[in-house]
């Protein structure tokens, strides 16, 4: 039978559908909608500290400079007996040698090239043929008070360009009543330059090149010093490494190269110094095997850069009342000198001289007569120790002719740390390693 829908209930069912519907999505339960969560942004990462290359620095510092100063350095020979301690103006020295004297005790050449102003400077005192040449590597204007008979004969008969104060007393030098004699005669750069331009001594010469680090590697390098700090292991890493040292050795431009033109040759003939005391001739004699000969270099342990972290060291040159120390200051990234485990004070400042880099040299002296001076062995080369930035650089040292003293290691030239450098000649004998101690640990006679 057929079923027909009346027009009524046609208009329900829609209603009917609705309602059903409805009651049926009410048993559901009903889920928000997810929040979207925004991903997280990208940290920036931090910009590069930008470090400055200056653009004009001192040659024999690598320190920063306004202009370019093409000055001739002068090489004073300061007394380091007790009596003469502190000395004052050291503080303002590009570099500092010293070396052996008679009788045990050390002498200093200070090297002042950047330096330009009146503080006192000394006590000034006699001067040795090795001297002479230490003062002529960079060369420098030769300043002194008396020498020996033989640095007479060569400062006269090479016509050597020097300020002497027993054979030309003049301005440039003047002596302090508070002090005896010979513990008491000083002078300025200023006084110093003026009575060189008045004998008409060159003012202007070829300055050595020395590599020095680049901002940017000093500031890494403290860096990894500081990591290094917080670890119980011993990193051999240096930082210096062969490739490192070739790639960024710094020519300076602003060295002047002007010829030195001849030098007057000094009038004087004075006497030199008396010595202290005899020294004990054995204890320094010269070896004799390869006399005259650069160093062996082992290819083997010269590949790469050896160091390690050194705090501190003591040098013994014959006295242990020539006691030298440095320690490493790594926040001013400074080494702190003593004399017998005293600071080493400059009279001017009264604050103890510091040196960015110390450099422990071996060489060969020989006792020349009975009153006990010396000879040197500037040619030859050998063993050598760098220290910089609180580490101990293994290496070796020498010095081709008309050349400064260049520190290698691994076979390439170790770039210095812009700031002042110490330079430390001890003898060879018994051993090189026998007149140093480390982090108060004395090396063996192999280092």
């Amino acid at each position: 039978m057929k079923i027909s829908w009346s027009p009524l209930l046609r208009g329900i069912m829609p209603v009917l559908l609705g309602i059903s519907l409805t009651a049926c999505q009410s048993d559901e339960v009903t889920t928000p909608p997810p929040t979207a969560i925004p991903a997280p942004e990208k940290a920036e990462p931090a910009p590069e500290a930008t470090v400055k290359t200056p653009a004009h620095t001192a040659p024999l510092t690598g320190l920063p400079v306004k202009q370019p100063d093409p000055a001739r350095p002068v090489a004073v020979m300061i007394n380091n007996a007790p009596a003469a301690r502190p000395q004052s103006g050291l503080a303002e020295a590009d570099m500092v040698y010293e070396v052996l004297a008679e009788g045990g005790i050390t002498r200093l050449v200070a090297i002042y090239q950047s330096y330009h102003g009146d503080a006192t400077i000394g006590p000034v005192r006699s001067i040795r043929p090795y001297l002479i040449t230490l003062g002529e590597t960079v060369n420098g204007l030769l300043v002194h008070a008396g020498g020996s008979t033989d640095a007479y004969a060569i400062l006269q008969n090479g016509g050597k360009q020097h300020l002497d104060e027993i054979t030309n007393a003049s301005a440039p030098f003047w002596r302090d009543s508070s002090r005896k004699a010979p513990h008491n005669l000083y002078t300025n750069e200023q006084k110093l330059r003026k009575a060189a331009a008045d004998k008409g001594y060159t003012e202007q010469v070829t300055l050595p090149v020395y590599p020095f680090l680049p901002p940017a590697d000093q500031t890494k390098s403290a860096d990894n010093e500081s990591a290094e700090s917080l670890s119980a292991s011993t990193d051999t890493d240096t930082g210096l490494t062969t490739e490192r040292a070739s790639s960024h050795v710094q020519t300076n431009s602003d060295s002047a190269n002007v010829s030195t033109t001849p030098a007057d040759p000094s009038t004087g003939n004075g006497n030199g110094n008396a010595a202290s005391a005899d020294l004990n001739a054995a204890s320094i004699t010269a070896s004799t095997s390869g006399a005259g000969e650069s160093p062996a270099v082992n290819s083997a342990s010269s590949a790469t850069t050896s160091s390690e972290q050194v705090n501190s060291l003591q040098l013994k040159y014959l006295l242990d009342s020539y006691t030298v120390g440095y320690t490493y200051d790594s926040a001013s990234g400074q080494y702190t000198r003593s004399m017998n485990g005293k600071p080493h004070i400059d009279l001017n400042t009264r604050e103890p001289l510091t040196a960015a880099n110390v450099i422990v040299l071996g060489a060969d002296y020989k006792v020349l007569d009975d009153v006990g001076r010396l000879s040197l062995d500037l040619e030859s080369g050998g063993e050598a120790l760098m220290f910089q930035q609180g580490r101990m650089i293994r290496g070796e040292w020498s010095r081709s002719d008309g050349d400064v003293i260049r520190f290698r290691s691994g076979g390439q030239e170790t770039p210095l740390v812009p700031g002042v450098t110490y330079y430390n000649i001890v003898p060879n004998s018994p051993s090189f390693y026998s007149h140093i101690t480390i982090d108060d640990k004395k090396m063996d006679k192999n280092g």
